[in-house]
């Protein structure tokens, strides 16, 4: 009893501490859905009616019954971007800068009794980390193709803000309990504590014509702020081949604060605004009769239509400058996983997967922050079982389409092309 307590206390001063200190970690696209451990990334994140992986702590906490010992994961994935922009006109292409970002995950399951069991949960669900090279970003300003004189002061030239980086880390802290409604049903409920942390940088040009610059700046925002959600989740066995999960991650509103800086009418003021995060509801199967064989499948929908437009606002009320507002008007989206695992023999397990990711960014209003498009993710990876330890590696790599500049973001100038993104997983896990 006493090593037990030890290790549930060790593991949540490991989680708070890793929360603090999680503002480093970012990683690329809003959803990223299936990292928070080797084997769902393995599996293509097809693993909600699995009951036999740490990482259900947070892909479906109701599916940890049947854990005898508190067993421990963690690990961390390294992540590369890949994103292209070919503006035509005669203007060459650029490229995002060339950076690899990590993203860590840990995972507890606790049986508390026959009756419960705990399960904790750290990832970061959601966030991003696209930074174009200033000079490109410069450059494409001053050739003149993003000149929006419509909304320009009388004898003035304005080129629209273009976004040169885009930092958002939002990582999750999942706290829930498992219980057992029969021998074949068992359910779970748990909250979410939510930090987010985000910095964006525009650079905007303001030309008093015929040729007098009045500014050339790269303005920044930086907020930061805490939020609240909720888990609930369910898990059914039917006593022979097939097991089927359901889980819900709640939609939560992250109230935000920070500062402006360099901006070229006010320089530097207060600022607030809502992240609005979407809900997740994953339905999945798994079966099991072909003979060291599981096959799952898993179908995730995202809500993204609540994400209507990213606004920020100065914090006092009688401050009219240093805000903004950016339509975005995403719209759900479905996520099609597959997953396939063979059993070696008792040390040696092999995993692959698929999955099609539906971007919810539309024609109107991609742009340099998130140029999000549809998505196939293509995925493999092993464990290895030794007396103390199990040790996993998950890779995965995504080729996203290609897709046109936003129409009311860019002036659909030119697209987004050569986009695919690399996921290397490796973490440790332990029984106590």
């Amino acid at each position: 009893m006493k090593k037990s307590l030890c290790f549930l206390l060790t593991g949540f001063w490991v989680f708070c501490a890793f929360l603090c200190c999680n503002n480093q970690a970012f990683a690329g696209g809003f959803q990223i859905y299936g990292a928070a451990a080797p084997d769902a990334i393995a599996l293509g994140a097809a693993n909600v009616a699995r009951d036999d992986l740490v990482s259900s702590a947070w892909y479906n906490p109701a599916a940890v019954m049947d854990f005898k010992k508190p067993e421990y994961n963690s690990g961390f994935s390294l992540v590369k971007l890949n994103w292209n922009y070919e503006p035509g006109n005669g203007q060459n292409r650029i490229k995002i800068k060339d950076k690899t970002q990590i993203i860590p995950g840990t995972n507890i399951v606790y049986p508390i009794n026959s009756r419960y069991t705990a399960a904790f949960s750290l990832y970061t669900p959601f966030g991003l980390g696209m930074k174009w090279n200033d000079e490109d970003v410069r450059r494409l300003a001053d050739s003149g193709i993003f000149n929006d004189p419509a909304g320009s002061p009388a004898g003035t030239l304005l080129t629209r803000a273009i976004p040169a980086q885009a930092d958002l880390q939002v990582p999750y802290l999942n706290s829930t309990v498992a219980t057992r409604l029969s021998d074949k049903l068992s359910v779970a409920a748990g909250i979410s504590l939510i930090k987010a942390d985000m910095k964006l940088r525009f650079h905007s040009k303001g030309t008093l014509l015929p040729n007098t610059l009045l500014w050339d700046k790269f303005t920044k925002y930086q907020a930061d702020g805490w939020g609240m959600g909720y888990v609930l989740a369910a898990h059914y066995n039917d006593g022979n081949h097939w097991k089927f999960g359901v889980r819900y991650l709640s939609e939560a509103d992250v109230k935000m604060k920070g500062a402006v800086e360099d901006h070229p009418e006010i320089g530097v003021i207060g600022v607030k605004g809502t992240l609005k995060l979407p809900y997740t509801l994953t339905l999945g199967l798994a079966n099991s009769s072909v003979d060291r064989w599981i096959f799952s499948f898993d179908v995730t929908k995202t809500g993204w239509n609540r994400f209507e437009e990213l606004k920020i606002v100065p914090r006092d009320a009688w401050q009219t400058k240093g805000g903004f507002a950016a339509p975005k008007n995403w719209e759900d989206s479905l996520t099609w996983r597959f997953g396939a695992e063979f059993k070696h023999d008792e040390r040696w397990t092999f995993r692959g997967g698929y999955a099609y990711d539906n971007s919810p960014v539309g024609d109107e209003t991609r742009n340099f922050e998130l140029p999000g498009t549809d998505g196939h993710i293509f995925s493999l990876g092993a464990s290895r079982k030794t007396r103390t330890f199990v040790y996993d590696v998950g890779y995965s790599y995504m080729l996203l389409e290609k897709g046109r500049a936003g129409s009311t973001s860019l002036g659909s100038v030119g697209e987004f092309t050569g986009a695919d993104n690399h996921f290397l997983m490796f973490s440790a896990t332990r029984e106590f």
